[in-house]
């Protein structure tokens, strides 16, 4: 379980800061959410909006976080508003392992680990989040890594982990889990445009499989002769045409133009990311992992490192 998230929520009209961006950081450590503000060089936290969860997602769109609580689960929204707006999706069910929304935050993948099965919701005709089916995953026996969803919850996909090796899957209703492709050590997943990009870990590379139902294709996009070691995460920059992969056993966070296909001058990061998370619309990153300390933004449009702050106690 991830401890610390962070997403985009709104933009603050421009004051002191030039960047002057707003988002919520979900931090597990002292299970509290806060907006936070990114400057020119540093980032800093508010005051918690919510306290004393069990786990967070927020959507790519930064219009609500995924909450459960004492077994419950909800949808919290308006947490740039004046009071955090509540709904509940159930009173009561079993502890989520992992969970992740589609690129267009329409539907929603729920691993649930003590039932071994994966459930898929999505959004109605009025958006609000309704179950709309349920894998038995029980025959993957890998640790599952990573999920991603297809919008509507069409389908969904597991990257899973083995003692020695990983495995790609793909899940569709009413069928059994598919093995799509054998990885090296999974790592990080999105699905994006109908194409699923994946970070192998283990091979030092960054793939874009498509598709799957048809003629499937499998590309390298990056890879170990590109300087890439270790790829902790990766975003794809839809309207600049490029790959950004943070390479943590170089301590880089590498550029691809997708257009040319060259190898962007990399960026050098004063110690190693533990991941790469996009904060929204945004070009903003964070880059540790997820603790108590003040974590590392990127700034993609600058090509540089804003610090958080410490946030506030109160």
């Amino acid at each position: 379980m991830r401890a610390l998230l962070v997403s985009c929520l709104i933009c603050f009209p421009a004051a002191a800061q030039t960047l002057s961006m707003a988002g919520v950081l979900v931090n597990h450590v002292e299970r509290t959410i806060r907006m936070v503000v990114a400057g020119e060089e540093t980032a800093t936290a508010g005051p918690p909006r919510v306290r004393e969860f069990d786990a967070a997602w927020p959507s790519p769109d930064g219009n609500a976080t995924l909450l459960s609580k004492s077994g419950a689960l909800y949808l919290v929204r308006r947490l740039d508003g004046t009071i955090p707006v509540w709904r509940e999706l159930r009173d009561n069910g079993a502890a989520i392992g992992r969970a992740a929304w589609s690129e267009d935050s329409s539907a929603l993948a729920l691993y649930l680990p003590g039932e071994r099965k994966l459930e898929l919701w999505k959004r109605d005709a009025q958006g609000e989040l309704r179950r709309s089916w349920e894998a038995d995953v029980a025959a993957v026996q890998e640790r599952i890594q990573s999920i991603a969803v297809a919008p509507e919850a069409r389908e969904a996909f597991l990257a899973t982990q083995g003692r020695e090796s990983g495995t790609l899957w793909i899940l569709k209703r009413d069928e059994q889990p598919r093995m799509l492709l054998p990885l090296g050590r999974a790592g990080e997943m999105q699905l994006i445009a109908g194409s699923l990009y994946l970070a192998d870990r283990g091979r030092n590379e960054v793939l874009r499989y498509s598709g799957w139902d048809a003629a499937p294709r499998v590309e390298t996009l990056m890879m170990a002769g590109h300087g890439l070691a270790d790829p902790v995460g990766f975003a794809l920059l839809a309207e600049e045409k490029k790959l950004l992969v943070a390479s943590a056993g170089t301590s880089q966070v590498l550029v691809l133009d997708l257009r040319s296909n060259q190898l962007r001058d990399p960026v050098a990061l004063d110690a190693p990311p533990a991941r790469f998370e996009r904060l929204g619309a945004a070009p903003l990153f964070v880059l540790d992992a997820g603790t108590a300390a003040p974590a590392r933004l990127f700034d993609a449009s600058g090509q540089r490192l804003l610090a958080m702050t410490a946030p506030a106690a109160n």
